[in-house]
């Protein structure tokens, strides 16, 4: 183990000073740096045993308290926390209410029992739709050629 004395920090620190200003280390540099080496620090979480543990459950008591973590993934991890406990999770159970009566004619529908006001009427000038044939293809197989829609063969 080696025992730092004060020049072996004064002389670190003109270290740093001097690759501040020569542009070698700016601050998101070191902003960098920190985080990774806190991350390596503190980043895993071991459990209960671990002595950095109460820092770590403080942090998270922190991440908390300023709404960090989304609703959803809270109640994720209530839900993961009460099945390690051993609670029984919860199911949503279903709806056992019976579905609202509809109301059906009485009456089966006949020219009598229309009310002919209600229908509206369609257009009589409306033009059908026409009909696209897709062009023959010389080496397919048609199994429609020669066949012509409409008029019956039989006389």
């Amino acid at each position: 183990m080696t025992i730092t004395t004060p020049e072996d920090a004064i002389k670190a620190a003109s270290s740093i000073a001097r690759d501040v200003a020569d542009g070698r280390l700016t601050p998101a540099d070191m902003e960098a740096q920190l985080q990774t080496e806190l991350r390596a620090l503190v980043g895993t979480v071991v459990g209960e045993g671990d002595p950095l543990f109460d820092l770590q459950v403080e942090i998270a008591r922190g991440v908390l308290a300023v709404g960090g973590i989304p609703v959803d993934e809270l109640a994720e991890w209530l839900a993961v926390a009460r099945h390690r406990a051993g609670e029984p999770v919860s199911v949503p159970e279903p709806d056992d209410a019976p579905p609202e009566p509809v109301s059906l004619p009485t009456v089966a529908l006949s020219p009598e029992s229309v009310d002919v006001e209600a229908i509206t009427e369609t257009p009589a000038d409306a033009e059908p739709a026409p009909v696209v044939t897709p062009p023959r293809q010389a080496d397919g197989y048609d199994p429609l050629a020669g066949w012509q829609p409409g008029g019956a063969r039989r006389r």
